[in-house]
């Protein structure tokens, strides 16, 4: 359970965790360490801020959203959301990767996504009030016909929000044991 204690870790100092699964998980809901006799007798630790159950294979409609959602908050926030000098200074194509996010409906996130658009903008607003953000995944991600599309959304989200390359943030590919990179 090493990820999920660095999880409890994080959530008890104060992190925000979006979980994104079309499972609801009983360990990333509330999380007892079996080695913490203390707790074993308590209800757990509450790790998810909020839960994302997206459809199979919507996760680059959800991403796309969440991109919207901060494009959005953005508009209204005058320019504070995201990390333009970071953006400015570390990265190519962001105009592209933002007017494509601008063409793409709600109604066509929402859809493929299986989220509403009420819980990504409450998921957007957690990602816009923060100053690092680590994105975090495992095989599922990877594993299947949308893997590039969803890995590239992702880290466009991260680069959006400066949160590559400083402490506290950036991306963390999570691959189980140490033979399964070959």
């Amino acid at each position: 359970p090493r990820m999920l204690t660095s999880l409890q870790s994080a959530a008890r100092r104060g992190a925000k965790i979006i979980t994104i699964n079309p499972l609801k998980e009983v360990g990333t809901d509330r999380f007892i360490h079996p080695k913490d006799v203390h707790l074993l007798l308590g209800s757990g630790t509450k790790l998810t801020t909020q839960l994302l159950q997206i459809r199979i294979g919507g996760d680059v409609a959800l991403t796309k959203g969440l991109m919207k959602g901060l494009l959005e908050a953005e508009e209204k926030d005058s320019g504070n959301i995201l990390d333009h000098e970071f953006i400015n200074t570390y990265t190519e194509g962001s105009h592209e990767v933002i007017e494509d996010i601008k063409k793409q409906s709600w109604d066509s996130i929402t859809e493929y996504s299986g989220v509403t658009k009420d819980e990504i903008l409450k998921a957007s607003e957690i990602i816009a009030k923060s100053k690092r953000i680590i994105g975090c995944w495992a095989m599922g991600l990877t594993q299947h016909k949308n893997a590039v599309g969803n890995i590239q959304e992702v880290l466009n989200l991260l680069l959006l929000k400066g949160s590559m390359g400083k402490p506290g943030a950036g991306a963390c590919p999570v691959r189980g044991h140490s033979n399964v990179q070959g």
